[in-house]
């Protein structure tokens, strides 16, 4: 989560006024300074960053308490304050984790769920533009990753692990997608991954290996 840009959209609505910016900016400073004391090893540089990065945690948590109570008086929308494990992205109230190895598709289900997740289901814009830049972050060579989206029970009826019913499809449609091509032979194509780069969804056969997208609830902030 943007820290910055969340103390700005609490103080604007709260406080036209405030002084979000000048936190970022002394917040950027702080990064600054780190990066800039003289005569200092790394590891009293690690230890100095340590201790900001703690200080600026609680300084979130404070805020968030602060928005809560007030959201309660202004009737603003609810805030809950959450966070994602290491190595997670977070978006909303979702944590989403791109994983570099290969599995089936019944292989990284399972994977996700030995996380105490799920593979992803998609179902915004947003989430769809989260992924690609993580993907692009996360490098490699491979782009498409596995979604929990199948339709193996019944052909066409494409259904989210949670067995819940697909509502907003991100399909391929330039490349008339899902197509269940019948180069896939007696197996078919009855698993989706997601292509990050175009955002789009491409049906394929479910014993292909790909990486994963794993997604999970987020925590709230302790």
């Amino acid at each position: 989560m943007n820290v910055c840009l969340w103390l700005i959209k609490v103080e604007l609505h709260f406080y036209p006024l405030a002084s979000s910016g000048i936190l970022c900016v002394l917040i950027g400073l702080l990064v600054s300074e780190a990066s800039t004391r003289p005569g200092k090893n790394l590891e009293e540089e690690v230890s100095y960053l340590k201790l900001r990065l703690s200080s600026l945690k609680n300084r979130y948590k404070f805020l968030c308490d602060q928005y809560t109570s007030l959201a309660k008086n202004y009737s603003a929308p609810a805030f809950i304050c959450t966070q994602c494990p290491d190595g997670w992205f977070q978006v909303d109230d979702q944590c989403f984790l791109l994983t570099a190895d290969k599995m089936d598709w019944l292989n990284s289900k399972k994977n996700c769920t030995k996380m105490d997740g799920h593979l992803a289901i998609l179902t915004t814009k947003e989430e769809h533009d989260a992924i690609e830049k993580e993907s692009i972050r996360f490098g490699g060579f491979y782009t498409s990753y596995w979604i929990g989206l199948t339709d193996s029970e019944n052909e066409g009826d494409w259904k989210w692990v949670d067995k819940s019913t697909l509502t907003t499809p991100f399909w391929n449609k330039v490349k008339s997608e899902p197509d269940n091509s019948p180069m896939a032979g007696s197996e078919g194509e009855d698993c989706a991954v997601v292509e990050s780069r175009s955002q789009t969804w491409y049906d394929v056969p479910c014993s292909f290996t790909y990486p994963r997208i794993c997604q999970k609830d987020a925590i709230p902030l302790e």
